[in-house]
């Protein structure tokens, strides 16, 4: 999984925080390059209270499990760029060659997480 891109700083960068423990869905979809209404639509929010209301708990609930994959596949690509792309495009055969995006969206998020954990522990995934 590594690359020639730029890479950015890790989340911290990416995505700011606009309180304490409040994340920016903005800063988020701006980090997987993706438009805010897709976001939305991952998310299962209205793009309005995406926007307008972006530290309302739903957003931020429904947001949290996807930082933490993100947070995590990081740890193993540190481009940026690289790893929002893995994250967005890559069927991976032992989750139903779902992407990781689509396996949180499903509500799956832990085995999105398990699954980094095989790769970060030196298995092929």
């Amino acid at each position: 999984m590594q690359g020639s891109h730029k890479p950015m700083d890790r989340m911290e960068s990416a995505l700011p925080e606009e309180e304490a423990n409040s994340m920016c869905p903005a800063s988020f979809a701006r980090a997987l390059r993706i438009s805010e209404a897709a976001l939305a639509e991952v998310l299962c929010v209205d793009l309005d209270i995406l926007q307008r209301r972006s530290g309302d708990p739903q957003v931020q609930e429904r947001l949290k499990p996807f930082v933490s994959v993100l947070n995590q596949l990081l740890m193993l690509q540190t481009d940026a760029g690289l790893a929002a792309d893995y994250m967005k495009a890559t069927p991976i055969r032992f989750l139903g060659h779902r992407t990781l995006l689509e396996v949180v969206r499903d509500g799956e998020a832990a085995k999105a997480m398990r699954y980094l954990q095989t790769l970060s522990s030196g298995q092929n995934g």
